[in-house]
């Protein structure tokens, strides 16, 4: 049977003897440092829908009008995997043929030519032409898009464009009735490009939840346009981000948020990102086959940490960028602005520095997936010239090394080990069960991995401690992987008790773990959702909150004993004996609160637990915070965003021991005030 005796005694499991579960608490002994609040963190990377469309307030796709390179192979794997089902691909095909930019639509006069033209685009490669005869329709572009209307009705277009032409109209469209919702005229187009506003109000109630809108530039009375850099941001962005993505982030209290990659960074040349957003390139993201437009960078991320209220993290490009390119960055982050990059900050608005402290140094270059990736001896050199550089531009900086398994990490730890600090570990876990038919197998499973995480930590402080002296570990990327809808996934409940088990075993382990980024921020991973322009959370996200925003604590004696389970699938690491119950206790540092932390594994069945505490009187209501929902498999959808959610309720306890229910597949935090004297 597994029996765990974990972070020095203070935390224990043991099986029980007489079939009760038990959670003995003793506040009298506690760690020697409060919780490290940075466990709590998340990633975000340039992937998909995270950053935009995502966390970007901007709603249009392919604002920069880039080539349709940029866009074939995510394209065809859309289309193979149904997921443009949300569009009119139709119609975006036929554009295509008609010489659009992707994601834009022709409207108006049927004769009218348009081209994705290489000659003298405002910024990038391409521009948009459009030519209409002087007789006919307003004719010009248009984009489907869903708007907020349910938390704003004004928005602001930008657009540059020059040519000949009287006026253009820029305007908002049902999409269904060919009803005008708002317009705007724009006047003064001549042959240099110059940059244009128009202001579009959509009357309140005029929009159906989640109904589809044409935006629209046309000509007015014929001509001929060029068009780039066309934006449209709801009027109530925070910083250029969403506010419901930058509100739920600061109420779920997140410390700490790491960019930009994820495997962008390996490929990610920071320069490309700074300056006037609507003069940056658009580069191929080649870690995942689409177009990166640069208009989020450093200083937008930095504003976004700002706005939520967090510390940035950077992942340096150590595949095929170079230590003076990542020293530079530094410099440009922390830099005073006599230096040249600190200057450079400053010319685009920032002159104070960002102070970044956390920096890692490459991410996944054990993989062939990743760019620039190599052996584990190459990795140590390229690891020792990355940080040479980027302490010679701030000596203050906490370097974090790209670890991950033994194998990996022997090298650097044995050639390297005076000069590392941390270790990254990406803990992504599940990709070997995709074939498994059995979802309640695959979830046990998953719960007993957690239950054993703390071994693998063990094995990597014992491998580092041989040439570290305090080695740490930084777990950068965190989540259940196993992306098939038949099983429980990162978007389902199940990944709520994953992330929490984990939290358990870095708390277990004292000082080793020092941060934890969980993936990821919106639209991948497990974390928030934006759909039609609604944001809502992932079960998961509950959890995040519940424990971002408990008090200052310190973790005191808990000894746990209670039922095990055993569980083996292929793909997955065979377990046997692991807790149902996982707890762990918390004195906030007044000494006022006793936390209590619970998960029950069990798929279906609630566990009844007694809990007995010394050292601390509680009173008589003490308040439950629950994440559950119906099944392990529940997750949170547009039409039901709140199935799975943060449930709050009462207990009634006697004395310092008391029952406590905990539902299936749970995370319950019990919040015990002490009694008055």
């Amino acid at each position: 049977m597994l029996e765990l005796v974990l972070a020095g005694g203070l935390i224990t499991f043991s099986p029980s003897r007489d079939g009760v579960t038990r959670i003995e608490i003793d506040c009298a002994q506690r760690a020697e440092r409060p919780i490290n609040r940075l466990l709590f963190g998340k990633f975000t990377e340039h992937l998909g829908r995270n950053i935009y469309n995502g966390m970007w307030a901007q709603i249009l796709q392919n604002a920069s009008f880039a080539d349709w390179s940029y866009f074939r192979p995510l394209w065809a794997r859309a289309a193979r995997e149904g997921r443009t089902s949300d569009y009119p691909m139709d119609r975006v095909l036929a554009a295509y043929e008609r010489g659009l930019a992707c994601w834009w639509l022709p409207y108006g006069e049927p004769g009218a030519t348009y081209l994705l033209d290489w000659v003298a685009p405002f910024s990038g490669e391409t521009s948009q032409r459009i030519v209409a005869p002087p007789s006919g329709a307003e004719t010009g572009v248009a984009q489907v898009v869903y708007l907020p209307a349910h938390r704003v009705s004004a928005y602001t277009a930008t657009l540059h464009a020059r040519g000949q032409a009287g006026a253009l109209r820029v305007s908002l469209v049902k999409e269904d009735a060919q009803e005008t919702l708002a317009s705007a005229i724009v006047k003064g187009i001549h042959e240099d490009w110059a940059s244009f506003e128009a202001k579009l109000t959509v009357p309140e109630g005029a929009l159906r939840r989640g109904e589809r809108v044409e935006f629209r530039v046309g000509l007015v009375g014929g001509g001929r346009v060029h068009l780039d850099q066309v934006f449209l941001f709801p009027d109530d962005h925070i910083s250029g981000f969403d506010p419901d993505v930058v509100r739920l982030l600061r109420e779920s209290s997140l410390p700490l948020l790491r960019y930009p990659g994820g495997n962008f960074a390996s490929g990610y040349h920071w320069k490309d990102g700074v300056g006037p957003i609507r003069r940056r390139p658009v580069r191929l993201n080649r870690a995942w086959s689409m177009a990166e437009p640069n208009h989020v960078g450093t200083d937008e991320f930095m504003a976004f940490c700002a706005a939520v209220g967090c510390e940035p993290m950077i992942c340096v490009n150590a595949g095929d960028g170079a230590p003076q390119e990542a020293a530079q960055w530094v410099e440009y982050c922390n830099g005073g602005p006599d230096t040249e990059f600190g200057r450079m900050r400053a010319e685009n608005g920032h002159t104070e520095p960002y102070g970044v402290r956390y920096w890692e140094i490459g991410n996944e270059l054990y993989g062939a997936w990743q760019i620039g990736h190599c052996t584990p001896e190459e990795y140590a050199e390229r690891y020792e010239a990355f940080r040479r550089a980027m302490l010679a531009a701030d000596p203050g900086l906490l370097l974090i090394a790209n670890g991950q398994s033994l194998a990996w990490n022997g090298p650097l730890v044995e050639r390297k080990g005076g000069i590392v600090r941390s270790l990254s570990l990406h803990t992504l876990t599940g990709g070997g069960a995709r074939r498994q038919t059995d979802a309640e197998k695959v979830f046990r499973a998953l719960m007993g991995y957690t239950a054993t995480y703390d071994h693998l930590l063990q094995a990597l402080r014992e491998q580092a401690a041989r040439t570290i002296p305090d080695p740490k570990v930084a777990i950068t990327e965190l989540q259940v992987f196993t992306n098939v809808p038949h099983l429980p996934t990162n978007a389902t409940q199940t990944e709520s008790l994953f992330l929490a088990g984990i939290l358990h075993s870095a708390l277990r382990q004292g000082d080793l773990v020092e941060l934890i980024t969980h993936s990821a921020l919106v639209n991948h991973g497990g974390g928030l959702r934006k759909e039609r322009e609604t944001v809502y959370p992932n079960p998961v996200h509950w959890v995040s909150h519940l424990y971002g925003n408990l008090p200052d604590a310190t973790l005191v004696r808990t000894a746990t004993s209670g039922e095990t389970f055993d569980a083996e699938v292929e793909g997955l690491p065979k377990v046997t004996g692991a807790p149902l119950l996982d707890a762990v206790g918390a004195l906030s540092q007044d000494g006022s609160r006793l936390i209590v932390l619970a998960i029950n594994r069990d798929p279906s069945r609630a566990v009844e637990a007694v809990v007995q505490v010394e050292g601390f009187t509680p009173a008589g209501i003490t308040e439950a915070q629950t994440v559950a929902g119906e099944g392990y498999t529940s997750r949170n959808t547009y039409d039901h965003p709140d199935a799975v959610r943060l449930e709050r309720s009462e207990v009634q306890v006697e004395g310092p021991a008391f029952k406590v229910t905990f539902p299936p597949h749970s995370v319950t935090a019990l919040t015990l005030k002490r009694k008055r004297e």
